[in-house]
């Protein structure tokens, strides 16, 4: 394969050619002592360095794409279902890779976590960038990794919906056209057909390799309302919106994000905002203004372990995702939210859930499953309109008394606790269609064969679905 010449830039040194590559999970950099934005500093990003010919450094992008393919799927050991991960990589400049973090879309099972590493680390050290040169560099990208992704996209059908650009410019009747689903194209840039649709409403081009998110798609498209990027390549400087008031929905999941941009808060009637699976690690009350409409905040995986004021500015608000962050105890700006009704704070570092959520009296479902938690205040029972419960994964070695208080509680999981014995408190919620209640030491065999069987009869009694 021909090779993509790099040429020189004053102040960087080349790195070893000896080194060899380490392949970690992006969460993990810490405990490795390596610091993703030294080396964001050391390693000019590949387009950065071809600016002036973006061409060059697309065509590279694109064959390394293809050797990434072509290696997953001759390989036999991997997960015929698939999923998709962000891959940070840092080059040395004969191609050779220093660092990749790694950053799957979603959780995964240790003994998966493990092979994926053992197979990606294969990978980077038998296969070299198609760029080279004598310049360290770096490429992000998105890709499938197992059989499912790596086979077709996936397609949206429908009415008023067209899922290719081929189809797109091709439309006799581009008036009857509401949504373009442009995802998993291998797109680079954003296609000049997608202005040729006057009644367009919604614009997914998620999972794609761009580099930038166009002025033009809210200046020259006035009924756009839903805007997707999510799992692209877009940093900070390359996102470039126009003040409107069409835009209510934008996807930024997935990209280069360190913080919310700035022209993000020129979308006057935004409503939903997802920003997760970005390295937002801080963020600041001034990146919140402007963003009072919003009733949905996406900020999944984003590093946080705090939340500023401006937060709770945001009255509207009726659902918020913190899950797979590092708080250490729940943000106090959280009790202003009056009109949130759903929170996640699943995956975190959390001991307690203190009493000021008590404050969140419309409040529906609680994510705080995979946290440290042992008890909950008695203040919980103002929670009158809770339905969803879930403290799986927590350290609960008894039901939370609070529980019998919680009059609308439907769904309950205390799956992987420690409860010695049966929490005979679940006997006094009358609403409660279903809990969960497996790998508790309470149980040590089957549970009908237990000594719990009758309270398990009575709850079925009581028409609860009971898992053990």
């Amino acid at each position: 394969m021909k090779k993509l010449a790099i040429f020189l830039l004053s102040g960087l040194v080349a790195l070893s050619a000896k080194a060899q590559v380490k392949v970690i999970l992006l969460r993990d950099t810490t405990a490795y002592g390596v610091s993703p934005a030294a080396l964001d500093k050391q390693h000019p990003s590949l387009t950065t360095l071809f600016q002036s010919k973006p061409k060059v450094a697309q065509e590279a992008i694109y064959a390394a794409h293809k050797q990434f393919e072509t290696y997953i799927k001759n390989r036999k050991d991997i997960p015929k279902k698939g999923f998709y991960i962000a891959l940070h990589e840092y080059y040395q400049p004969d191609g050779k890779a220093q660092w990749v973090f790694i950053q799957p879309d979603r959780p995964l099972a240790d003994s998966v976590q493990t092979r994926m590493l053992s197979v990606l680390k294969d990978f980077y050290s038998t296969t070299s960038h198609p760029a080279l040169g004598n310049v360290p560099f770096r490429v992000m990208q998105f890709m499938g990794y197992g059989q499912t992704v790596a086979g077709p996209r996936t397609v949206r059908r429908g009415s008023g919906i067209i899922s290719t650009v081929e189809a797109a410019q091709k439309t006799t009747r581009p008036d009857t056209v509401k949504m373009l689903a442009f995802n998993q194209l291998d797109l680079t840039n954003v296609p000049e057909v997608v202005y040729q649709f006057p009644n367009l409403e919604e614009l997914d081009l998620s999972k794609n390799n761009l580099h930038e998110l166009p002025a033009r798609l809210t200046a020259d498209i006035p009924t756009l309302k839903r805007l997707s990027v999510l799992y692209n390549a877009i940093p900070n400087d390359s996102v470039f919106i126009t003040r409107n008031k069409h835009l209510i929905s934008l996807n930024l999941q997935g990209n280069k994000l360190t913080q919310i941009p700035a022209s993000v808060r020129l979308n006057r009637r935004l409503e939903s905002l997802w920003m997760g699976n970005n390295k937002v690690a801080k963020l600041t009350s001034n990146q919140f203004r402007g963003l009072r409409r919003l009733t949905d905040l996406n900020l999944y995986n984003a590093g946080l372990t705090q939340l500023p004021k401006g937060v709770g500015r945001m009255k509207r608000l009726t659902v918020l995702d913190l899950y797979y962050n590092k708080f250490t105890e729940l943000p106090k700006q959280l009790s202003r939210l009056k009109k949130l009704e759903q929170l996640a704070i699943a995956h975190n570092d959390l001991k307690e859930i203190n009493k000021s959520l008590a404050k969140l009296r419309r409040l529906q479902v609680l994510y705080a499953h995979h946290n440290r938690i042992s008890q909950l205040p008695a203040e919980l029972q103002q929670l009158k309109n809770l339905r969803t419960l879930d403290l799986g994964y927590n350290w609960f070695s008894t039901a939370p008394a609070v529980l019998s208080a919680l009059p609308n509680l439907e769904e309950l999981d205390l799956n992987n606790n420690n409860l010695q014995e049966f929490p005979t408190v679940l006997l006094s919620i009358r609403s409660l269609k279903k809990v969960y209640l497996g790998s508790n030491p309470l149980w040590g065999r089957e549970g009908l064969q237990s000594p719990y069987a009758a309270h398990i009869k009575q709850l079925e009694a009581n028409n609860t679905q009971v898992t053990y």
